[in-house]
């Protein structure tokens, strides 16, 4: 299991489980920008009882979050809330709703297939991405612009940093061949890989979308990788339009 992977399973299991919360929210992309205001309306933060976050996710209905299964991968909904609408954590504004079911796709073996789906308990305003379909593989081509966003960490002067500000960093789509040379037990069905240098998602941003910089098609969920923005070690997401994942994501939201 990846550093990056292993964090966030951790803390999950801390405050969903026992509400307790031993660290501060994560909150920044590594090598990325401060993101407008509003800039990504589909965004959600996954926040226990005490607003913590610790994973993020994408709006793709108006009662339906996408995230990463180990996020949430014992299956409850007890202290789960998401954030939507807001980019800075701290600030006011946005909805704060509560989680009513998780489903964690019954195909996820701790590596791939690594989605799961929120029930919210109400609609969210924000307006969701669009899923990549089987007639995207084209924005998987090696040497794709993407996207990701997120309140995870970031490098600073005294190693990785958070804030509660909303993140973006753009990458380029890496092949499958190359992402395996170094994501070892990479799985090509059900992932896609992207990196740039010095710039990757990380910790707490688990869940949340990697995206088409042109026209904005959720292709990925951010799964796992090693470290943070080493050099040759690309970040590895989980395939939105992968067979099995898009036909599941469908029967269980309807999307």
């Amino acid at each position: 299991m990846s550093l990056r992977r292993l964090l966030a399973t951790s803390v999950s299991a801390v405050a969903i489980a026992t509400s307790v919360v031993t660290a501060t929210p994560a909150g920044a992309i590594v090598g990325g920008t401060a993101a407008a205001n509003g800039a990504y309306p589909f965004m959600a933060a996954l926040v226990d009882n005490t607003d913590f976050q610790f994973c993020g996710g994408s709006v793709i209905a108006s009662t339906w979050v996408l995230t990463a299964a180990h996020c949430v991968s014992d299956g409850s909904a007890a202290n789960l809330w998401v954030i939507t609408g807001r980019t800075d954590l701290a600030a006011a504004g946005g909805q704060r709703i509560k989680v009513s079911t998780v489903y964690v796709n019954p195909s996820y073996d701790g590596n791939g297939h690594d989605t799961a789906l929120l029930k919210l308990s109400a609609a969210t305003t924000s307006a969701p991405i669009t899923l990549a379909s089987a007639a995207d593989d084209n924005l998987e081509a090696a040497g794709t612009a993407v996207r990701v966003t997120g309140w995870g960490d970031q490098y600073g002067a005294l190693g990785l940093l958070a804030t509660n500000k909303l993140r973006e960093v753009d990458l380029s789509v890496v092949s499958d061949n190359e992402c395996g040379q170094t994501n070892f037990g990479f799985d090509a069905a059900t992932g896609v890989c992207a990196g740039a240098l010095l710039k990757d998602s990380c910790q707490g941003d688990s869940g949340g979308p990697l995206f088409s910089v042109a026209g904005r098609i959720q292709i990925g969920v951010v799964s796992y990788g090693t470290g943070c923005a080493l050099p040759k070690f690309p970040g590895v997401y989980s395939e939105v339009n992968n067979s099995q994942i898009r036909s599941w994501i469908t029967s269980v939201s309807g999307v």
